[in-house]
C-alpha cells in the first residue's frame, strides 16, 4: 500500500511499504524514473541531495522479536543508497531540523511492549547520537518554523490514550504535551491541523474529532477546524493537509477502507467548497507548484 509521498527536486517519491520500494516519478508526468529497493519502507524526508527512508526491517508481522528498523540515505541523483543508520523499533515519520534528522519509533509489532523514543540522528556523521523519551506508540512528527516538533502518540487502544508532545530542538527535551487524540496533523504557519481517530478495544468503537492548534503559543484553539457540519458525513479521516497559498483545507475520507474514498476540500474558514470521489483509502498529499 502507498505509505508516503513527497516531491523533492523535481521528482515524485511515493512509498509502497509492502511492495519494499519507493516508486520514484517525474513530479510534473508522471513517468517513472527507477525505484529504491527497501524492505518495509514506510516515511521520506528530505535534506541537502539525500532521501532519507524509514524502514521496518522486517515482514509485516506481529511478533515479539520483530527486528530494530533503521533509516536509508539515499542519492536523489543515483537512487542509490549511500548510508544506513540503525534506530527504533518499527520507525515512522522522520523530520528535518538544521542538520538533524528526528524519526519517530513505534515498536508497533512488538505490542505490547511499544518504543517511546524519537531518535536523533546527526546528518554529517549518519549516526544516532541520542533517543528522546516520549511516549509509547509514536507515529507522526511534524516541525513547526520556530525550532519545535510535533510528535504524535496512538496510546495502546486500551488504557493508554493517544496523546500529543512537543519536542524543543534546541535541548532535544519534550517540553509540553496534550492529552488529544491526534491521528495525523498538518501545521500551516502557526496553525496545527489535527483529526483523531481514536479507537478502544475496551468499547470497540471510534472517537473522531478535527482540533486546531496554535504552535507559536502551543495551545489548543476553541473549535473544530470544519465549520459547517459536513465532519458528520466523514467516516473514516484519513488524511489532511492546507494549501500552502489559498490556505485550503483537504481531507479525506478512507471511509470502509475497501471501497473507493471521498476528498474534500474546505476554505480556510472550515466551510466545504468541493468533494470528489477517490480511489480506494486516499492518504497522503504532496502540492506541486505552478511552473
Amino acid at each position: 500500500m502507498g505509505n508516503d509521498i513527497r516531491i523533492y527536486g523535481g521528482k515524485l517519491y511515493a512509498v509502497i511499504n509492502v511492495s519494499n520500494k519507493v516508486e520514484v516519478m517525474d513530479a510534473r508526468s508522471a513517468k517513472r524514473i527507477g525505484q529504491i529497493e527497501i524492505p518495509n519502507c514506510r516515511y521520506l524526508a528530505f535534506a541537502n541531495g539525500k532521501a532519507y527512508v524509514s524502514s521496518y526491517a522486517g515482514p509485516v508481522v506481529i511478533e515479539p522479536n520483530a527486528p530494530i528498523g533503521y533509516v536509508a540515505e539515499v542519492d536523489t541523483t543515483t537512487l542509490q543508497v549511500t548510508r544506513k543508520v540503525i534506530v527504533g523499533y518499527q520507525p515512522e515519520e522522520m523530520a528535518v531540523v538544521g542538520n538533524k534528522l528526528y524519526v519517530a519509533n513505534s515498536g508497533g509489532y512488538r505490542v505490547p511492549n511499544y518504543d517511546r523514543t524519537v531518535s536523533v540522528i546527526d546528518l554529517n556523521t549518519f549516526t544516532e547520537t541520542k533517543k528522546i523519551d516520549v511516549a509509547i506508540n509514536l507515529h507522526h512528527v511534524k516541525p513547526d518554523r520556530h525550532g519545535d516538533l510535533y510528535v504524535t502518540s496512538r496510546g495502546d487502544y486500551y488504557s493508554v490514550q493517544p496523546s500529543l508532545h512537543v519536542i524543543d530542538t534546541k535541548t532535544d527535551q519534550v517540553k509540553k504535551s496534550f492529552p488529544l487524540a491526534s491521528s495525523n496533523l498538518w501545521i500551516a504557519g502557526d496553525t496545527a491541523y489535527i483529526y483523531g481517530s481514536a479507537f478502544s478495544y475496551n468499547t470497540h468503537e471510534w472517537t473522531l474529532s478535527y482540533s486546531l492548534l496554535d504552535v507559536k503559543t502551543e495551545t489548543v484553539l476553541p473549535g473544530s477546524f470544519i465549520t459547517d457540519g459536513t465532519e458528520k458525513n466523514i467516516k473514516m479521516p484519513y488524511g489532511v493537509a492546507v494549501h500552502p497559498v489559498s490556505r485550503d483545507i483537504y481531507v479525506t475520507d478512507a471511509r470502509d477502507y475497501v471501497s473507493p474514498g471521498t476528498l474534500y476540500c474546505f476554505d480556510k474558514h472550515g466551510k466545504k467548497k468541493w468533494s470528489v470521489i477517490t480511489g480506494d483509502i486516499p492518504a497522503h498529499f504532496a502540492f506541486l507548484p505552478v511552473p
